[in-house]
């Protein structure tokens, strides 16, 4: 069964905590760095637990995908050709 972070994970409250002082303790950013000590922790979880992370082949995510590239790998496709060295 998958841990599910929560309001009282205290590595959560620890990596906000963090967060928030290393941003120089602004005001009203702590559902910020609590979302963002979340998401932190939840992908060094899956990390240490052997599933796939995120941005990584297993996870079935193009890395990176902006426009551009997209374009250029849609049109070569469309052509038969190949994009580059990550084609190969």
């Amino acid at each position: 069964m998958e841990h599910t972070l929560g309001p009282d994970d205290p590595r959560v409250r620890e990596r906000a905590y963090r967060l928030w002082e290393e941003e120089g303790r602004p005001e009203h950013r702590h559902l910020d760095h609590w979302a963002q000590a979340a998401r932190e922790i939840e992908e060094e979880d899956r990390r240490n637990s052997g599933g796939p992370r995120v941005n990584s082949p297993d996870a079935g995510l193009a890395v990176p995908d902006d426009p551009a590239a997209r374009n250029q790998r849609e049109a070569a496709e469309h052509l038969g050709q190949s994009t580059g060295p990550s084609d190969r």
